[in-house]
C-alpha cells in the first residue's frame, strides 16, 4: 500500500489532468468532448473535492478571490438573466450564469491543485497537436472539405488558433526565457500544428486572432526583440494562410466579392457574408424599435413576422438559428441594456488584466470572434473564454504565492 504522501501526489496529478483537459470541449470524438461537459461533469466534482480537502482557515480567502475573479462577467450575466425572465423565455437559457458558477469552481480547483503557466503551456501544446491530428484525419482521411472536430468548423478553428496562440505567447512574450531550448522548440512546433488545424478548418474569422497576437507583440511585449520576432512569425503565418493554401485564398477572395455584392445589389444575395451583413441591418432596425430591453426574439422567422418593415425574408435566412454575431444577438434578446452590459463586461475584463498578456489575448480573441460568430452568447464559446480566464488567473495567483 502506498504511503499517504504518495496517494496525495497521485491525487494531485489526477486532479491536474482533469482540470487541464479543457481542449477536449471542441472534439466530439474524445470522451466528454463535443460540448461543455468538461466543466460540470469532469472539473466541478474534482474542484469540490479539492475545496473540501482545503484547510478551513484558507477557504474564506479562496472564496473571496473567486468572487473577485468573477466580478467582470457580472454585468453581462446579470442582464442576460434579467432579459430572459422579463421576456418569459421557456425554457430559460441560463448558460451564462451557469458558466460563471462552473468556472468560479474551476478557478478554486486550479488554485488548490497548483496549476502553473508551464502546465497550461504543455496542455495547449497537446491540444494543438490533437487538433491537427483530428483535422488531418477529417480532411485527408475522411474527405471532408473542412475540419470540424464533430462540432462546427468555425468553432474548431477558433479553439485551434486559441491553443496555438498560447504556445507562441509562452515562448515569445512571457515564460520562454525560463524554458530550455528543446521545450521552446516543441511548443513552437505545437503552435504551428495548431495553425495547420485552423488552416484546415477553413475558418476565416479564426485567422483574425493572429491580428490580436500581432498587436500584443507590438504594444505589450516587455522584450522588444521577442515581440518583434513574434509579430514577424504571425505576419508570415497570415500570409502563408492567405496565399499558399488555395481553398483559404479562395474563401478570402470570396469574402471581398460577397461584401461588394451586398452593397451594390438592390436585393442582397444569401451568401455567407451577405447574410451576416443583412443580420447587422436587421439588428440595427430592431434596436431602433426596441431600444431598452429588446423584443425578446426566439427566431428570425418570428422577428420578421412581427416587423414587416424588415422586408421579405429569404428562405436561406430562416435556416439560421440566430444572429450570427454577439452584438446583434444581444440586441435581439435584451436590447440596448444587454448590449451595453456586454460592452461593460469587456471593458471591465480589459481593465482587470491590463498587465497580463494571456488574458488580454483571450479578450481580444473573444471580441474579434464575436463580430462574425456568436461567442459570448454561445455555450461552447463562453465556456472556452471563462475556463481559460479561470485557469490563467489561478496560475498567476499561484505564481505570486510561490514567489
Amino acid at each position: 500500500m502506498l504511503p499517504d504522501r504518495s496517494w496525495q501526489g497521485l491525487w494531485r496529478l489526477v486532479a491536474l489532468g482533469i482540470l487541464l483537459c479543457y481542449p477536449i470541449m471542441v472534439v466530439k470524438w474524445i470522451p466528454f468532448g463535443g460540448g461543455a461537459r468538461y466543466l460540470n461533469v469532469l472539473a466541478a466534482p474534482v474542484c469540490l473535492v479539492l475545496l473540501w480537502q482545503a484547510p478551513r482557515e484558507e477557504i474564506r480567502g479562496l472564496l473571496m478571490s473567486a468572487a473577485r475573479w468573477g466580478m467582470p462577467f457580472l454585468p453581462f450575466v446579470l442582464m442576460w438573466t434579467i432579459a430572459q425572465l422579463w421576456h418569459g423565455y421557456d425554457p430559460l437559457d441560463l448558460n451564462p450564469p451557469m458558466r460563471l458558477v462552473w468556472c468560479a469552481l474551476l478557478f478554486l480547483g486550479a488554485r488548490l491543485a497548483g496549476v502553473s503557466y508551464r502546465h497550461l503551456a504543455f496542455v495547449a501544446a497537446i491540444g494543438a497537436t490533437i487538433y491537427c491530428g483530428v483535422a488531418l484525419v477529417e480532411v485527408y482521411g475522411l474527405g471532408r472539405a473542412r475540419a470540424w472536430g464533430g462540432t462546427y468548423e468555425n468553432r474548431f478553428g477558433q479553439f485551434s488558433i486559441w491553443v496555438a496562440s498560447l504556445c507562441f505567447l509562452h515562448v515569445f512574450l512571457e515564460k520562454g526565457k525560463g524554458e530550455s531550448r528543446s521545450v521552446n522548440t516543441l511548443l513552437l512546433l505545437a503552435g504551428v500544428l495548431g495553425c495547420i488545424s485552423t488552416w484546415l478548418s477553413g475558418s476565416r474569422g479564426a485567422l483574425l486572432a493572429l491580428l490580436v497576437l500581432i498587436a500584443i507583440a507590438f504594444f505589450r511585449a516587455t522584450n522588444r526583440r521577442r515581440g518583434l520576432l513574434l509579430a514577424i512569425v504571425m505576419i508570415s503565418a497570415v500570409l502563408a494562410f492567405c496565399l499558399l493554401y488555395a481553398p483559404m485564398y479562395q474563401r478570402l477572395e470570396l469574402t471581398v466579392g460577397e461584401a461588394k455584392d451586398y452593397f451594390s445589389e438592390a436585393d442582397f444575395s444569401p451568401t455567407s457574408i451577405g447574410i451576416r451583413l443583412e443580420l447587422y441591418r436587421i439588428a440595427f432596425l430592431t434596436l431602433l424599435d426596441h431600444p431598452v430591453i429588446g423584443p425578446g426574439y426566439t427566431s428570425l422567422k418570428q422577428l420578421y413576422e412581427t416587423h414587416p418593415a424588415f422586408g421579405v425574408v429569404l428562405p436561406e435566412m430562416l435556416d439560421i438559428p440566430g444572429f450570427h454575431n454577439d452584438w446583434s444577438q444581444t440586441i435581439g434578446i435584451g436590447g440596448g441594456l444587454l448590449l451595453v452590459s456586454l460592452f461593460g463586461t469587456c471593458l471591465w475584463m480589459a481593465k482587470s488584466v491590463v498587465r497580463n498578456v494571456y488574458q488580454l489575448a483571450f479578450l481580444g480573441f473573444a471580441v474579434i470572434f464575436s463580430f462574425s460568430e456568436i461567442f459570448f452568447t454561445n455555450k461552447l464559446g463562453l465556456s472556452l473564454l471563462m475556463a481559460s480566464w479561470a485557469l490563467y488567473a489561478a496560475a498567476e495567483q499561484n505564481q505570486e504565492r510561490s514567489a
